[in-house]
C-alpha cells in the first residue's frame, strides 16, 4: 500500500467515526459567533448598521460563510436590554458587539467574552476602562465623544444665526462624560457672548417640559448632547424648534435626517464601519485589554437647507461649501 493510499484509507476512517461530516483540520472553515446588541430601537442605527456590514465583508467576512451575526435591538427598556444582553453572554460567542447602554449591562455580566463596543458617552468617566490606550479588561472599541466637537458645534451655529444669544442645552444627566460637555458648551458660549441653560432629561416625558420650560425662559436656540434620550427623542426636538423657529445643533447624522438645522461630528456610518476592524483583531487573537480604543477621525457637517429656509434662516455660502451633505 504507496503513502497516498494510506492516507486515503485515514481520511475515510475519520469522517466515517465522525458521522461522515469533514474536520475542520481538513479544510472547514469554523463559522465564528457574533451577536450585536443594543438598547436603542432598530430605527436609530439603519444605516450605521449598514456600514458596520461594509466593513465586515471588506474585511472578508460573509454572514453563513465564516460568522453568524446576531443583531439583538432594545429600546423598549432596560430590563429588556438587559435580558438581551444575559441571553447573548449565556450562548457564549466568540465577541459581542454593544452599543448605548448594553455596554453596561454586558460589563457586568462577563470578564472574558471579548466586548467590542461604539460608546456615545465617556468610557473612563463611565467605569467600564482603565484608559483609552489600555483599556485593562475585556473591552475595547470606539468612543465616540470628544470634547473639542461641543466648542465647534456652537461656534458653527453662531455663524449661521449670528443673533444668537441664549442656548438651551439638553442631555441625559446620567450619560458618562456629559459634565465635560456642559461644561465645553458653557466655555465656548462665553467665548462667543452666549449663555447657556442647562436641562437634564431622563426620558421623553422629562425632555418635554425641558422643551417648555426652555421656551419660556426666552432660549433663541437648542443643543441637544447626542446621547440616548435625546436621540429617541429627535423627531419631537426638531418639531417643537420649527413650530417655535428656533434654531438646533447636535453632533450625529440622525438629528438633522429628523429635522434639525445642522449637525456636526462624527461621521456615523464610517464609525461603525471601522467597528469591523476591532472585530476582526478580536477574531484573530487581540486581547481587548491591550487593544487601544480610538476616537473618531472622519467628521461630517450635515445642513438641513429645508428646515432653514421653514425657520427663516439663510445659511452662509461659507458653510454650504464645507458641509458633507445639504438636506434638501
Amino acid at each position: 500500500m504507496n503513502r497516498r493510499d494510506a492516507l486515503r484509507i485515514l481520511l475515510a476512517s475519520l469522517a466515517a467515526s465522525s458521522g461522515g461530516l469533514p474536520h475542520p483540520a481538513y479544510g472547514q472553515t469554523r463559522i465564528r459567533r457574533l451577536v450585536f446588541v443594543t438598547g436603542a430601537p432598530e430605527r436609530n442605527l439603519g444605516e450605521w448598521i449598514k456600514g458596520f456590514r461594509e466593513g465586515m465583508k471588506d474585511l472578508g467576512y460573509q454572514e453563513g460563510r465564516n460568522i453568524t451575526l446576531d443583531y439583538r435591538y432594545g429600546g423598549v427598556s432596560r430590563e429588556l436590554t438587559n435580558q438581551l444582553v444575559a441571553d447573548a453572554v449565556a450562548s457564549k460567542p466568540d465577541a459581542i458587539i454593544l452599543q448605548a447602554g448594553s455596554v453596561h449591562a454586558a460589563a457586568a455580566m462577563t470578564k472574558t467574552i471579548p466586548l467590542i463596543a461604539i460608546y456615545s458617552g465617556d468610557l473612563v468617566d463611565g467605569g467600564l476602562v482603565k484608559s483609552l490606550a489600555n483599556p485593562g479588561r475585556n473591552i475595547t472599541g470606539i468612543q465616540l465623544m470628544a470634547l473639542d466637537l461641543v466648542g465647534k458645534r456652537i461656534q458653527i451655529l453662531k455663524e449661521i444665526v449670528p443673533s444668537v444669544k441664549r442656548l438651551a442645552v439638553f442631555a441625559s444627566p446620567n450619560h458618562p462624560g456629559v459634565h465635560g460637555e456642559r461644561d465645553a458648551s458653557i466655555a465656548a458660549a462665553k467665548k462667543l457672548g452666549l449663555s447657556v441653560a442647562y436641562y437634564p432629561v431622563n426620558d421623553l416625558q422629562e425632555l418635554e417640559a425641558g422643551l417648555a420650560a426652555a421656551r419660556a425662559a426666552g432660549a433663541d436656540a437648542l443643543v441637544a448632547f447626542p446621547d440616548g434620550v435625546t436621540n429617541t427623542g429627535r423627531e419631537r426636538i426638531a418639531a417643537f424648534a420649527l413650530q417655535h423657529r428656533l434654531p438646533t445643533v447636535s453632533g450625529w447624522d440622525v438629528y438633522a435626517d429628523a429635522g434639525g438645522l445642522v449637525t456636526y461630528g462624527p461621521n456615523m456610518r464610517a464609525s461603525y464601519r471601522h467597528l469591523a476592524s476591532y472585530v476582526d483583531r478580536v477574531l484573530k487573537g487581540a486581547d481587548p485589554a491591550t487593544l487601544p480604543i480610538e476616537l473618531p477621525t472622519i467628521f461630517e457637517l450635515i445642513v438641513n437647507q429645508k428646515t432653514a429656509r421653514a425657520l427663516g434662516v439663510k445659511i452662509p455660502q461659507a458653510v454650504l461649501l464645507r458641509a458633507d451633505r445639504v438636506i434638501e
